[in-house]
């Protein structure tokens, strides 16, 4: 961490709370830095918790190619139900039966779902549709029609945790949706699911194990001249 005693123009690798939007986290560093430029390299969204780079003064210029560093995360998916935004905080909108979950039905799925696939982004994110934010469409009960795009998952490991739950480990592209996934996922099995747990492990080679805690950040970071 000694390049935060260097100078307000830095990366910041910061643990995410629970709970906590990005934005929380841009707000809560501008505290110490009022006037300088400040952004992150990704949202995480406030279920989430895990590496969140925030970018500080003359940084900022990284932001776009931090955003498409490779990703790592370990997700839980509960399967049976379905929530409107395909995750903990979302309200259940299906539910189904969870059939027996085989060794050869895991080795299917970590076949179909590594290298280059299509995903449909969930209606519950910030990607524009028609021009509006999906989610505020979700949010209204509107129709959401967002295209598919290509995503690359280099790396997936399936497991059942218990009795209707996964865990799950992936490393992929920019532009993946880890709830998107949790969903194909369950519907291959033969059910519906959602993500009940997420924490991102890595963005390119910031890793959470060289993260810092977010109340430890003002200690840490210089005061601003």
């Amino acid at each position: 961490m000694d390049v935060l005693n260097e100078r307000p123009d830095l990366v910041l690798n910061i643990r995410k709370p629970i709970g906590w939007t990005s934005f929380d986290v841009i707000r809560f560093v501008k505290h110490r830095y009022h006037g300088l430029k400040i952004g992150h390299a990704g949202t995480l969204d406030p279920f989430a918790d895990g590496v969140l780079l925030v970018c500080v003064g003359k940084a900022t210029k990284r932001v776009a190619d931090l955003m498409n560093e490779e990703k790592e995360y370990n997700a839980t998916i509960r399967l049976g139900f379905e929530t409107d935004s395909l995750d903990l905080p979302g309200q259940i909108i299906n539910t189904s039966d969870v059939p027996i979950i085989t060794d050869n039905d895991i080795k299917k799925i970590k076949e179909k779902f590594t290298g280059v696939i299509e995903q449909i982004p969930p209606a519950f994110s910030a990607l524009k549709d028609n021009g509006i934010r999906a989610y505020h469409k979700a949010r209204k009960g509107g129709e959401v029609n967002l295209k598919t795009r290509k995503i690359n998952l280099y790396k997936l490991d399936l497991k059942v945790l218990r009795e209707n739950f996964l865990s799950l480990h992936v490393i992929c592209s920019k532009g993946t949706y880890i709830r998107s996934l949790a969903r194909d996922i369950a519907l291959n099995l033969g059910t519906v699911g959602y993500v009940q747990t997420l924490t991102r492990l890595r963005i390119g080679s910031y890793n959470i194990q060289s993260s810092v805690e977010i109340n430890e950040i003002f200690d840490l970071l210089p005061e601003k001249n």
